[in-house]
C-alpha cells in the first residue's frame, strides 16, 4: 500500500483545529495566532504572474507548526490535556527561545504546536494582555473549525512585532499590517500598542525605533531588528532589557547554560555531565574571545550601530 503523506500546510490546519475542540471541551481560553489563523486582509496576494484583470487571491501562508497563545491561568490545564490527547514535550519554556515564552508539542499524526504563555515584545503582565487580546476576539473558520482569534488590530500588531524579531523588516507582514494600512489602522495598532507595553517593539517593526531611545528594551529591539550576530552583543542587550536585578542575573546565568533538553535532542539521549560540562567550556570560551574581540573594536554595547 502506498503511503501518502499529508502536506505540512494542512497538517498545521488540523492541529489549529484539534487544539480549539481540545480547548472548547475543557474550559481553557486560548488564541490561534499567526499562519492559517491570520485575517485574509493581511495576506500577500497573487500569484504575481495572475493577468491584471484576474482577481487577486490571498496566498495562503506555509507554517511549518500551529502557534497559539494560552490564558497563563489556562497552561497547566492544557498541557495536562495533550498529554492525554498523544502529544509530547518537545522543548518546554525554559528550553525555547532566550523570552522562554513557548513550549513546543509534537503528535505522532499532527504537525507541531508552539504554546505560548506570552508573545515577546508585550512587557505588560502576560494575564493583563491576554485579557485584553481575549475581550476583542474573533471566530475565524480553520480546518472548518470555527476558531478564535485576536482582532484584525492585534492580529497587525502581532506580526509587525514577529517580524521585528526576526529582523525581517522588510516582511509582507509589515507591508500589510502597517506599510498598507490606513492613518486610522496605524492609530488603533499603536494605541493597542501602548496599553500592552509592545510601543518599543512595534516601533522596531515600523522604522520609528530612534523615537524610542532609553526607554527599556530600546537596546535589545535595535539588536533583533538588525539582525545582530554577535551573540555578546544580544546576550548584553537581553540582560539590559529585564526590568528588575534579580531577573538581569537570571538572563544572565540562563543564556550562559547550555540547553540539555537541547542537547538530548541532538545527541538522541540524555548528556552526561562531562558532555555538559564540554559545551559550557566552549560556550564561555567562545563568548570570552568574541568580547575580546569587541573590546579591541570599541563595539561592545548592544545595539551600537556599526
Amino acid at each position: 500500500m502506498k503511503t501518502i503523506i499529508m502536506p505540512r500546510y494542512v497538517g498545521t490546519r488540523f492541529t489549529h483545529a484539534v487544539l480549539q475542540v481540545l480547548a472548547s471541551d475543557h474550559g481553557i481560553d486560548l488564541l490561534h495566532i499567526k499562519g492559517p489563523a491570520v485575517d485574509d486582509r493581511l495576506l500577500a496576494v497573487g500569484p504575481p504572474g495572475d493577468p491584471p484583470s484576474s482577481t487577486p487571491r490571498p496566498i495562503p501562508r506555509q507554517s511549518v507548526d500551529a502557534d497559539v497563545l494560552v490564558r497563563p491561568a489556562h497552561v497547566a490545564r492544557l498541557f495536562e490535556v495533550m498529554h492525554r490527547h498523544g502529544w509530547v514535550t518537545a522543548y518546554d519554556f525554559a528550553d525555547g527561545s532566550a523570552f522562554e515564552h513557548a513550549a513546543t508539542f509534537t503528535h505522532p499524526f499532527l504537525s507541531p504546536a508552539d504554546v505560548h504563555r506570552q508573545f515577546p515584545g508585550i512587557e505588560a503582565d502576560a494575564s493583563t494582555a491576554f485579557e485584553r487580546l481575549w475581550r476583542e476576539r474573533r471566530t475565524a473558520l480553520v480546518a472548518g473549525i470555527p476558531c478564535l482569534v485576536p482582532s484584525l488590530t492585534a492580529q497587525r500588531l502581532l506580526l509587525i512585532v514577529h517580524a521585528a524579531r526576526g529582523g525581517a523588516l522588510q516582511h509582507s507582514d509589515i507591508l500589510r499590517s502597517w506599510t498598507e494600512a490606513t492613518e486610522e489602522a496605524r492609530d488603533e495598532v499603536q494605541h493597542l500598542a501602548r496599553a500592552l507595553g509592545a510601543e518599543v517593539a512595534l516601533a522596531a517593526g515600523t522604522g520609528r525605533l530612534d523615537e524610542y531611545e532609553g526607554r527599556r528594551g530600546y537596546e535589545l529591539w535595535r539588536a533583533l531588528s538588525t539582525g545582530e550576530r554577535s551573540r555578546v552583543r544580544l546576550w548584553l542587550a537581553r540582560v539590559k532589557s529585564e526590568p528588575t536585578t534579580s531577573t538581569k542575573l537570571r538572563r544572565a546565568v540562563r543564556l550562559v547554560l547550555p540547553n540539555r533538553r537541547r542537547m538530548h535532542t541532538v545527541l538522541g539521549r540524555r548528556p552526561t555531565l562531562a558532555e555538559v560540562a564540554g559545551a559550557y567550556a566552549t560556550r564561555a570560551r567562545a563568548g570570552l574571545n568574541e568580547m575580546a574581540r569587541l573590546v579591541r573594536s570599541g563595539r561592545t554595547e548592544p545595539g551600537q550601530r556599526r
